[in-house]
Parts: structure tokens; C-alpha cells; sequence
């Protein structure tokens, strides 16, 4: 299921937005801290990343539920890619679940284990999607060709109807030119 170039840009903007802002969180409060006056405090950008991270989940939402009635019903029922599509799928409804939990059911005990697990969810959702984006490209590098598509226009008309005039191969005139000859009359 192909997507327009404008909905893929949509799709990429997002999840780039919204990976590079968990990424930067992560490593702005893992790694990057300021030796203050009192001992080390956090960076002033880890709370602005985390702002920016939960700006582009609300995207992607939006972005996703742009997917489900095009993408994700009609690959559904025509039962393509849908492996890497369903396991896609999975990994979005945990990383809104998790994230859900994070702000509203994160106590002191629980609150690190949900959030390693949504920090390992999503650093593994590039690799899914691209699976996903592969497989897809590779399904539909498979099936075979279809019919060329006739042209439009005033040459393409002029086409059809050289055609129609042309006798068949047994030298009896073709059904279209018949056809033809009924309409000039």
C-alpha cells in the first residue's frame, strides 16, 4: 500500500521528530549534566527535549490515525505485509501505552522499569519500520505487471481509432471497426 509522497513526509517528519527528541532526552539525562554549585543538576535542554518529544507523540498520533482507514485497512484486507505491518502496529500501541503510563501511572517504584521499557521500545522502532518499509517494497516488486495504461488525449483518440480500422488478422474486419463505422454514421 503506497502511500502519496505528502503522507510519507508526514510520516517521516514525525517519527524523526519523534525519535531524535527521545534520543536527545536520553542522552542529555544519561550522559549530559552541569557540575553546579550544589553538585550535578540536570541540563537545562533534557526538560526542553522531553517537551519536544511529547509534542511530536502528539503528531505521530495524528499521523497514525491518518494510516488506519488507507494504509492499514487496505493492506489488512489484502493480506499484504502483514507480519512486519502487524509487528509495527504492536510496537506503536506499546510505545502509546507506556508513554501513557509514564505520565500518568509512573509511582517512584514502577516508573523506571516503564520507562527503560519505552526507551528500548523506541530506540528499536527505526529498525522495525524500515523492516516494514523493505518488505513492503519487496512485495511489490513481485507481483506481476500490470496492463500498460492507454493514454489520454486528442493523439491517444486518433490512436484507438487507427486501431479500430485495422482489419483482423483472419483479413475480416475487426468488430471495433465496425463498431467505428456505426459511430461516423
Amino acid at each position: 500500500m503506497r502511500l502519496s509522497h505528502g503522507h510519507l513526509r508526514w510520516v517521516y517528519a514525525s517519527g524523526i521528530a519523534l525519535f531524535a527528541s527521545g534520543a536527545l532526552w536520553l542522552l542529555f539525562h544519561y550522559f549530559v549534566h552541569v557540575h553546579g554549585e550544589f553538585g550535578e543538576r540536570p541540563h537545562a535542554l533534557e526538560v526542553w527535549w522531553l517537551r519536544l518529544h511529547g509534542a511530536a507523540a502528539m503528531l505521530m498520533l495524528a499521523v497514525l490515525g491518518s494510516l488506519l482507514p488507507v494504509h492499514v485497512r487496505r493492506g489488512w484486507h489484502q493480506r499484504k505485509n502483514l507480519l512486519a505491518g502487524s509487528m509495527v502496529a504492536t510496537l506503536a500501541l506499546l510505545l502509546i501505552v507506556s508513554g501513557y503510563a509514564l505520565y500518568y501511572f509512573g509511582s517512584e517504584e514502577t516508573r523506571p522499569w516503564i520507562s527503560a521499557l519505552h526507551w528500548l521500545l523506541g530506540l528499536g522502532a527505526p529498525l522495525l519500520l524500515v523492516w516494514h518499509i523493505v518488505s513492503g517494497r519487496r512485495t511489490r516488486a513481485a507481483r506481476p505487471l500490470a496492463a500498460p495504461l492507454r493514454q489520454s488525449g486528442p493523439r491517444a483518440g486518433a490512436e484507438r481509432r487507427a486501431e479500430a480500422a485495422e482489419p483482423a488478422s483472419d483479413g475480416s474486419p475487426s468488430t471495433s471497426s465496425n463498431v467505428a463505422s456505426l459511430d461516423n454514421s
